[in-house]
């Protein structure tokens, strides 16, 4: 049983944008969704549960949830750090002036671009987005971080997107690849993944150009996911305690290869039914099927492959001279591409090379050192190449 210390909570389905590529377009405008009363007894039985130390409110667009800042109020009333990602469309003055005073410690606005028309996200205005989120960060105590979908519309103009993010005073940058699920799926004409991938390593490597060449550590937390975290600027190499390769790769084959939520977060929607993450649907946990009881729901749970895979079943994955840096990909994204959840994520094979050659040589020397010690020098090279990951993005209908 994992032991949750965070939880990923939809507050509604609702939502007040289309964005072409929404992720959770299958889950959006219910008629289920959990009422104010449900989510707040959901909050505190879950933390009587489990030492819960963060929840972050999502949706749908959390703000369209009138109770927003009494569910704030609830959590932080419990110990529990309050989180919230939203599009920042209905963000006031007067909206950001109540949550803080219900107690928000951190605020995630999703922008994607420049301008003041935004290619994928329906009636937005970049431009007043980075005006609020400056707003936020400079009038506020409220922590900023920006999230920001990166997709071959924008992908060219990453760099500019991260000089932004500096600008208007954001501690957290958070960049997240395109999946080819939820909205995408119903707008493929939208998206040119031909160079989409190599555009994406030369804007990151532009991006890590500047950021360390301007110590911008401390300033600036960054993870563009799959590619680089600011966490790994913080890796040690002892020369005189070199990386025992098989201990470590035995260790990690009997952990779940979702190194990003599995043991320690937990994905709860709108309608109280609880998921691995956002991009699986099948449901672990069916907390308003017992009436919000704990202990009666984590009985009563439901066996998904997804939740119950472990790295030793990807028979692949854990041979691969990457699997350790890796960490086998993204699970959904296999399963979308492969129709096999237990396959190699064609994606990752394609990205890690790339990353070894093109990015890790920019970082400093110690980094570079205990990054390298964790490749495994007797490992088999990536099962996938490009070629074969357009043969999947092909037959996707991309």
């Amino acid at each position: 049983m994992r032991d949750y210390t965070s939880i990923r909570l939809e507050i509604t389905s609702h939502c007040n944008l289309k964005c072409d590529y929404c992720h959770n377009s299958e889950y959006s405008n219910r008629k289920d969704d959990m009422t104010t009363e449900e989510i707040l007894l959901l909050i505190s039985n879950i933390k009587n549960k489990y030492n819960i130390n963060k929840i972050l409110l999502t949706g749908g667009e959390p703000l369209i949830q009138k109770d927003i800042c009494k569910i704030i109020k609830h959590i932080t009333s419990l110990g529990i750090k309050a989180d919230l990602v939203t599009n920042g469309t209905m963000l006031t003055e007067t909206k950001i002036r109540e949550l803080e005073e219900a107690g928000l410690k951190r605020i995630r606005i999703s922008i994607d671009e420049l301008g003041d028309i935004s290619d994928l996200r329906s009636t937005e205005n970049p431009n007043t987005l980075w005006n609020i989120a400056k707003e936020v960060g400079y009038k506020s105590d409220i922590e900023v971080c920006i999230h920001t979908v990166c997709s071959p519309s924008n992908v060219k103009e990453l760099f500019n997107v991260y000089k932004k993010v500096l600008e208007v005073g954001a501690v957290r940058w958070r960049v997240f690849d395109l999946g080819y699920q939820g909205g995408t799926a119903n707008a493929k004409t939208k998206f040119d993944f031909t160079s989409y991938y190599v555009d994406l390593i030369e804007s990151t490597k532009k991006i890590l150009e500047h950021y360390l060449s301007n110590n911008l550590k401390d300033v600036l937390d960054i993870e563009i996911n799959n590619i680089f975290r600011t966490l790994l600027l913080d890796a040690k190499y002892d020369e005189s305690r070199p990386i025992d390769i098989a201990h470590v790769l035995k260790q990690r084959v009997l952990s779940s290869p979702c190194d990003y939520v599995a043991d320690h977060q937990l994905s709860i929607r709108s309608n109280g039914q609880a998921t691995l993450c956002q991009y699986f649907h099948n449901t672990i946990f069916d907390f308003k099927k017992y009436n919000f009881n704990a202990e009666k729901t984590i009985k009563n749970q439901n066996e998904v492959i997804e939740n119950e895979l472990m790295m030793e079943d990807l028979k692949y994955c854990k041979d691969c001279k990457y699997c350790l840096v890796c960490n086998s990909g993204c699970r959904s994204r296999v399963e979308f591409l492969t129709g096999n959840i237990k396959d190699a994520d064609p994606v990752a094979c394609y990205l890690y090379p790339m990353i070894q050659k093109k990015l890790i040589p920019l970082l400093p020397e110690e980094v570079q050192k205990a990054y390298n010690s964790f490749i495994n020098p007797y490992g088999k090279q990536p099962k996938y190449t490009e070629k074969d990951l357009e043969k999947f993005l092909e037959g996707k209908g991309y």
